[in-house]
């Protein structure tokens, strides 16, 4: 898992030398071209700035509902490109190199997947929205690794911001699946690496951080049952984490 992450990591990389900015680890693509937020909008036009809003990058046709992709999604989105397959048979296929046209299934010039380690018998729409997450390499493994991304800049608004500013993270602290799980600085509040992405393993229990925010600083990490999360595979704390 924590060769995985590194491959993941060296994915970001190219993904950012290509386009010029992190992947964001979240998106709403509305029912309509018109239906775009002007924040959403930023995201995808940050990578790709003349992206056809029209044709949504070239796939054509809008969701009939409302989309929300999370950051478990956008990590299998940004760094695998379009699904040509189905949540439950899925083909990563990269994206066209047409910078109007990027979700162009079709598109014989392509830029190939920046991450090529997606097994497919690891992908999987865990939360039933027809969009595809990617478990870790443990056995059995239930539940994907976590993606937060600050796009390379912070998002932090106020003095007493936290660190749902600083990572683009849907629905902020109401959003619990996500959110529980943000390794911060002993300040409680700042993100580590806030300046630009965590990936985090949930681990041999499945079960991402310690249940709530992780801090190294606290000496009650591991408590009772969660003494398996002591193999919990991550790459942003300065420190083992506590017995």
């Amino acid at each position: 898992v924590s060769t995985e992450i590194t491959k993941l990591d060296q994915a970001i990389v190219a993904f950012k030398n290509k386009y010029g900015v992190e992947p964001p680890s979240s998106l709403n693509i509305p029912t309509s071209a018109t239906g775009w937020t002007p924040e959403d909008r930023q995201k995808i036009s940050r990578v790709w700035d003349q992206f056809d809003f029209t044709t949504l990058g070239g796939l054509g046709s809008y969701p009939a509902s409302g989309l929300h992709l999370n950051g478990a999604e956008c990590l299998v989105l940004f760094l695998g490109g379009i699904n040509n397959g189905s949540a439950t048979n899925p083909v990563l296929i990269g994206f066209s190199n047409n910078p109007r046209t990027p979700w162009d299934k079709t598109a014989a010039n392509r830029v190939n997947p920046f991450f090529d380690g997606f097994d497919p018998a690891r992908l999987s729409d865990i939360d039933g929205d027809g969009v595809v997450e990617f478990r870790d390499s443990l056995p059995g493994q239930t539940i994907p690794y976590l993606f937060f991304s600050s796009q390379g800049k912070s998002y932090r608004k106020t003095n007493n911001a936290t660190s749902y500013d600083d990572f683009d993270v849907h629905g902020g602290p109401s959003n619990a699946k996500d959110m529980t799980s943000i390794y911060l600085m002993p300040d409680g509040k700042t993100p580590q690496r806030a300046g630009g992405y965590q990936i985090i393993s949930p681990g041999s229990d499945a079960l991402y951080g310690i249940g709530g925010i992780y801090k190294d600083s606290t000496s009650t990490e591991l408590t009772g049952t969660r003494s398996m999360e002591a193999d919990n595979i991550t790459n942003f704390s300065n420190g083992p984490m506590k017995p």
